[in-house]
């Protein structure tokens, strides 16, 4: 019987196509990799299902493939099922879902061959060593302590260089080469497992126990308390019971300490996965996982679709953090994809954080989740004392106030390091003319430029339009122009004038742009060669830098009135991971926090009481509002050069929904975004909220193809962002 392929191609239409097979003999099998014609270009696709039909006058009209890629289906099952799931539940193109789940050469049609590289071992027959070398010694003693083969890369990092030296004892054949997989060096000096305290033994044993089933954990520790030990001593037992694990940690800039503490603990195969690496390595190592020869990715956002046949327990590092939530494509949140996975693969999955998302501890009040808590350091350190300074009371500099200024020189005086934060990276956020009160602001956005005067630029942070720094006003000429507000450049420039003679390390976006730039930086405070530190959030997780005893939080007020109604548990959720990184070794810490509104509630709630008590005030006012976790809310985003272009597709879909009658689902909107252009298009959006899930769902299934099909959805770029993580 005649068949069809239906195959997901990567585009932005919300189908599969339906191809015919070519001449070869290949078992056709969902997940196969093929390559077709679409339209003048040709295309590598996902087959997703086969369809046999009666009616062979259905495929006169079909075109051929041009070939399959592979032997067999490179995704398995339990993959494929939660791509389709993601294209499901977040109503998004499944081709385009593929995309973002697969290594770019994997997607773009490249052998699945895994690359192979030189290993060394003893030869097996026993042989006279005497009259050698010290170099031949130093290789052959090397090789009999590890008792296995090991790479030319392990045997530099061990005792230096000693190729020629390996060449004469395969000569002598006291030593054979062979080539193997290439994998990820493994630690030759493997340290023993930490002794628990009894909060994280619990914790352990507590997973443990529930490791053939699917349970949702909220690991709650307080910063410093151990979080990460936790981890690895699961994930030693995981290994042990010849099963992998897959960890999520937010940001690249944690990759390289995070894998570190886990090499120093475990003789296991660890895998990377972060957009910093090369397509080659980001292939590898999705080959590794998928082969079973990975036993643990560590990865950020996308790692959440690594295969892993045998997997026992997914982690997910920081789970509060806002960067696991997909902002364009497929906009998915890499939280709620490994919660799936995980259920769908009847293991645990454990979310650590010391400020857990509020949809998160609603889980555990709705016992969906177990809490598992870590209240107390686990080094013993004790938490550092933090005290409110009155932003409006007497400076020392540009951003600093006196009273921080002279607790910096005293941390100074006593050789410990500081570390000061501020959420605005560049010099300054507003330059303006004193003559005609002109604003520097972008032309393609409704944003004012950002001073960069370390490059002497205006910077859009929003589309990333540059321009020199204006000598005169544009408007009257007038050379009398002032920068407002401070950023970590000026606070940086600051900080120099005011300690010459002080190391000052800055730590931004803008710094750390060159590739491994950020772990050198990281390396360089735990060296203990800079004194003073200043960055973004960038430095406010999950970093150990024990001698920090000290920090200092500038502006700390912009998220007291932000539009955003996710800001004030955010705010709350920064300020208290900013904070533990004061006083994590044996020294004690003190942290200054700069606020204009010194008496504002939100300051004293968080203080005086504690996050988690934070966290159940905002909690009760999302439920009086109805407002996530509590309810649920979609938002369709549209943009276009034409200002009434996506207002009209809006209007028309605001249009189609409100025809369904759908009671359970209101519709609001729609209006123009907060900043309306935005990198030349103008945007707006429709807001869709619910106490039903279901509903919502139901009623975009209902429409989303005739959605898709109005005329005005040509004049505009349009999206679905089920769980928005905000509606700006």
């Amino acid at each position: 019987m005649p068949v069809i392929l239906k195959i997901a191609v990567p585009c932005p239409l919300r189908q599969t196509f339906d191809y015919l097979p070519d001449q070869s003999k290949t078992q056709w099998q969902r997940g196969l990799r093929v390559k077709v014609p679409f339209g003048h270009r040709d295309l590598v696709g996902i087959i997703v299902a086969i369809e046999h039909v009666e009616d062979s006058t259905k495929l006169a009209s079909l075109k051929t493939i041009i070939a399959c890629i592979d032997k067999g289906p490179l995704l398995p099952k339990a993959i494929f099922d939660l791509i389709q799931w993601s294209s499901d539940y977040y109503h998004h193109p499944i081709g385009d879902c593929f995309q973002v789940a697969l290594p770019k050469k994997i997607r773009l049609g490249d052998p699945a061959t895994l690359q192979t590289d030189t290993y060394w071992s003893l030869c097996q027959e026993n042989r006279s060593t005497a009259a050698l070398g010290k170099k031949q010694q130093a290789v052959i003693v090397l090789l009999q302590q590890h008792n296995m083969a090991m790479s030319q890369t392990m045997i530099t990092q061990a005792i230096g260089n000693h190729s020629d030296a390996l060449k004469r004892l395969e000569n002598k054949g006291l030593v054979e080469q062979q080539n193997r997989v290439k994998k990820p060096e493994i630690n030759l000096k493997i340290k023993a497992l930490k002794t628990l305290n009894d909060e994280q033994q619990h914790a352990v044993n507590t997973i443990w126990q529930q490791r053939s089933q699917f349970s949702s954990t909220l690991l709650y520790g307080i910063t410093g308390s151990g979080k990460t030990e936790v981890y690895i001593q699961l994930t030693a037992s995981m290994i042990e019971a010849d099963k992998q694990v897959l960890i999520l940690i937010p940001e690249i800039g944690l990759t390289a300490q995070f894998v570190s503490r886990f090499k120093q603990h475990l003789a296991a195969c660890i895998v990377v996965f972060n957009s910093s690496m090369n397509d080659n390595d980001r292939q590898q190592a999705w080959l590794l996982a998928q082969t079973g020869q990975a036993d643990v990715v560590i990865g950020t956002r996308s790692a959440v679709f690594t295969p892993l046949d045998r997997l026992g327990l997914v982690i997910i590092d920081e789970e509060h953090d806002s960067s696991y939530k997909q902002q364009d494509s497929l906009r998915y949140h890499a939280r709620n994809v490994a919660l799936i996975r995980a259920k769908q693969a009847t293991v645990p999955i454990v979310l650590g954080s010391a400020t857990p998302s509020l949809e998160t501890l609603y889980h555990v009040q709705s016992q969906r989740y177990q809490l598992l808590s870590l209240t107390q350091r686990a080094t013993g350190a004790v938490l550092p004392e933090v005290a409110l300074i009155d932003s409006h009371g007497p400076k020392a500099n540009n951003g600093l106030s006196s009273q921080l200024y002279k607790a910096i020189a005293q941390t100074l005086a006593d050789d410990n390091q500081v570390l000061l934060f501020i959420n605005q990276r560049g010099y300054a956020p507003v330059l303006m003319c004193h003559d005609c009160g002109w604003q520097a602001s972008c032309s393609h956005c409704d944003a004012k430029m950002i001073v960069h005067q370390t490059r002497y630029q205006l910077r859009c942070h929003h589309c990333g339009f540059n321009q020199p720094l204006p000598k005169a006003c544009p408007e009257c000429d007038s050379k009398d122009l002032g920068s407002y507000g401070v950023g970590t450049q000026q606070i940086e420039q600051s900080l120099q004038q005011l300690f010459p003679t002080t190391p000052v390390l800055r730590i931004d976006r803008d710094s750390t742009q060159r590739i491994g730039a950020f772990a050198r930086l990281v390396n360089d405070i735990q060296a203990g060669g800079a004194k003073i530190l200043v960055g973004t959030q960038m430095l406010a997780k999950g970093h150990d830098f024990h001698d920090v005893t000290l920090v200092g939080i500038l502006d700390a007020d912009q998220g007291l009135y932000s539009a955003d109604f996710r800001a004030t548990e955010t705010l709350a959720q920064l300020v208290t991971q900013v904070t533990g990184r004061a006083g994590r070794g044996q020294k004690t810490g003190k942290v200054y926090i700069q606020t204009q509104q010194i008496d504002h509630p939100f300051w004293q709630d968080l203080l005086q009481g504690s996050y988690r008590q934070t966290a159940e005030k905002l909690l009760q006012e999302r439920r009086q509002s109805q407002m996530p976790p509590v309810g649920s809310l979609c938002v369709i985003r549209a943009q276009a050069k034409q200002q009434a272009s996506s207002l009209q597709f809006l209007t028309e879909v605001a249009a189609l929904l409100n025809q369904h009658q759908q009671q359970a689902v209101f519709v609001l909107g729609p209006v123009p975004a907060v900043m309306e252009k935005r990198a030349g298009r103008y945007r707006a959006q429709l807001l869709l909220t619910t106490e039903n899930r279901k509903a919502l769902h139901q009623l975009l299934d209902h429409h989303i193809n005739t959605i898709a099909s109005l005329k005005s959805a040509r004049s505009c770029r349009w999206s679905i962002d089920i769980d928005p993580i905000d509606l700006l």
